[in-house]
């Protein structure tokens, strides 16, 4: 009966497709083997992180809409965060703290990479966050990621909007990334 008065967000259905194909994507053995991203859980959520930027980035210029479907991502992210944090036995009490923890998270990877892009210092910020809990990371790896990001950048600039706030999104394969080019 309430549901009757509230508004249903428009872009919930769609933020969980593309939060589920960035989810999906960054499970790619791929992205642990050969760009060693660490196989941990801070590894796969910052990976995931990179990816939600990659999506939001690509909304950044689509007005009211795009900023409304990026919340909505990160509403339905969050929510698969809680449910992740409660499944492997973080109780009522301790999870506050660690959801403020990746939310946190979240928001400053989403303003480093942003910066990053601008400032052309992305290899430096994927050292820092992305491969944030190993000592040194290579400089081919960081380079090669480095490359990856800026080429699905421009893969993802190609896809239409209209798609994308339908919920349909390609990330290109890693493997593939030089032969989409910048």
């Amino acid at each position: 009966m309430f549901g009757l008065f509230g508004t249903k967000n428009p872009y919930e259905q769609p933020a969980r497709q593309l939060y589920a194909s960035a989810f999906n994507h960054t499970r790619m053995p791929c992205f642990y083997q050969e760009y060693a991203v660490p196989d941990t859980l801070d590894g796969r959520f910052d990976l995931l992180l990179l990816h939600l930027f990659l999506i939001i980035n690509r909304m950044q210029g689509e007005g009211r809409k795009g900023a409304q479907l990026g919340q909505a991502m990160f509403d339905v992210a969050f929510a698969d965060v809680d449910q992740g944090l409660r499944e492997n036995g973080i109780g009522d009490m301790g999870l506050p703290k660690h959801m403020r923890r990746m939310m946190l998270a979240f928001n400053g990877r989403m303003h480093s990479y942003a910066e990053a892009v601008e400032s052309s210092e992305l290899d430096k910020t994927l050292a820092r966050n992305l491969y944030g809990t190993l000592e040194n990371p290579r400089a081919d790896v960081l380079s090669r990621m480095s490359a990856y990001v800026t080429e699905t950048m421009a893969w993802l600039g190609k896809q239409q909007s209209e798609r994308i706030f339908e919920g349909q999104i390609e990330f290109i394969e890693p493997q593939e990334a030089k032969k989409y080019g910048t």
